[in-house]
């Protein structure tokens, strides 16, 4: 008989794991059910030791599901219409089979093939999901299991498509406000390459066959072009040189550590980092909780989804404390992360055992709070590209000027 590996939260929140003879899979699962066992994790021995079970990446500001070649609106499609679906009573095989058909993404269409055929073959779509970490993130796998285990499938696959459009709606939010700046930015450093390679060289040729002394300025905005014109190679190389030297530093724990702390303490930034923190994690947690998953399984997910170091770290420290028996109010205000009306909040919602209700509205809450400050950050941002391109733009007239103002005895 084979052994299975395991992980799961026993009823008391407790982190359980080991090992467990079975003929299967679905005898392992029965057996550890019966013990009381919530199961996040069930493979073969054979499959733990060669590591298959891959690790889902970290996703962009932590969202819902991982970058990936299928869209996430694809993913969204399939949670709701499957939901739809279970809830008239299909059996799953059959649902699945109906939304396979009607796939025209290649890619995923043959992941829900792949899904189909675990499913038939006895497994449970969690675990037939699971296999695809890619797609589908550790929160999504999870809420599945819990939904099956309750007899209330299309209830979490409903919260999971809800969740997910949700987090698509804020990333869209941020993305559609980082449009225009980004736009002025490029305009800027075109104009500005185009007047040091073109224009400067032009105004130097004239001065040059002049034979007049040239202003401090012009003198060193020719330099400065001089510098665009024999020396871009290396100036390109540098450039590249550099984003991948701190591309590769990134990748180490030290400075992952140095750019989430950062990320909290620059002006206007740093509002507004922390505010989609706030938001993502209760979205997560709320869900989470909401789907009958334990505490201390929810706030493992919402760690791993945080994305950012800081909240990771206050999310352990208050796993450790909930393991001692503490509410999670106390061990959050202690992590000194989060404002104080959250921490109100949350405590409410444990008192009053709305704890789901009352994330799901600290997450609206900074979603509107997130939202208003990105149209302020971008409401300054415009104006001073603006502003900066206008400066550069008139610093480089000026210079050009300058001689002939002095050739033709005129001052400013």
């Amino acid at each position: 008989m084979p052994t299975y590996s395991y992980q799961g939260v026993k009823r008391n929140g407790e982190q359980a794991s080991g090992t467990i003879i079975k003929n299967t899979a679905e005898e392992a699962k029965r057996e550890l059910q019966q013990q009381g066992v919530f199961i996040t994790r069930l493979d073969t021995s054979a499959e733990s030791e060669q590591g298959t079970a891959p690790v889902a990446p970290r996703s962009f500001l932590g969202l819902g599901f991982t970058r990936s070649r299928v869209p996430s609106e694809k993913i969204v499609d399939f949670l709701r219409q499957l939901a739809t679906l279970v809830e008239a009573k299909l059996p799953l095989v059959r649902a699945l089979t109906a939304l396979i058909e009607q796939e025209d993404d290649k890619v995923f269409h043959g992941i829900l093939e792949k899904v189909r055929e675990q499913v038939q073959g006895g497994s449970t779509l969690a675990d037939a999901l699971a296999l695809h970490p890619r797609i589908f993130t550790r929160l999504a796998i999870n809420m599945v299991r819990a939904g099956e285990t309750g007899g209330v499938l299309e209830h979490a696959l409903n919260r999971l498509a809800d969740f997910s459009e949700e987090e698509q709606d804020m990333r869209a939010t941020v993305r559609s406000a980082m449009v225009y700046p980004i736009i002025l930015s490029t305009v800027m450093g075109l104009a500005i390459t185009l007047l040091m390679t073109f224009a400067v060289p032009k105004f130097q040729m004239v001065y040059k066959s002049m034979g007049t002394k040239l202003p401090a300025l012009t003198e060193g905005l020719i330099s400065v072009s001089k510098a665009f014109t024999g020396y871009w190679w290396l100036m390109l190389a540098a450039v590249v040189t550099l984003v991948v030297a701190f591309k590769g530093w990134q990748q180490t724990a030290q400075a992952r550590v140095l750019m989430d702390r950062l990320k909290f303490r620059l002006p206007l930034l740093g509002v507004l980092t922390r505010k989609l923190a706030i938001a993502r994690f209760s979205r997560t947690f709320g869900t989470l909780v909401d789907g009958g998953i334990p505490i201390l399984l929810a706030l493992n997910i919402a760690k791993d989804t945080a994305n950012n170091v800081v909240i990771e770290d206050a999310l352990d420290a208050v796993s450790k404390n909930v393991k001692e028996g503490e509410r999670i109010a106390k061990p959050l205000r202690a992590s000194g992360v989060f404002p104080p009306v959250v921490i109100h909040m949350i405590s409410v919602g444990e008192e009053s055992g709305r704890l789901g209700p009352m994330l799901y509205r600290i997450a609206e809450n900074y979603d509107k709070q997130t939202r208003t400050a990105i149209k302020t950050l971008t409401t300054l941002l415009e104006p001073l590209i603006i502003v900066l391109l206008a400066g550069v733009v008139v610093t480089v007239i000026l210079a050009m000027l300058l001689p002939m103002l002095d050739i033709s005895g005129m001052q400013l």
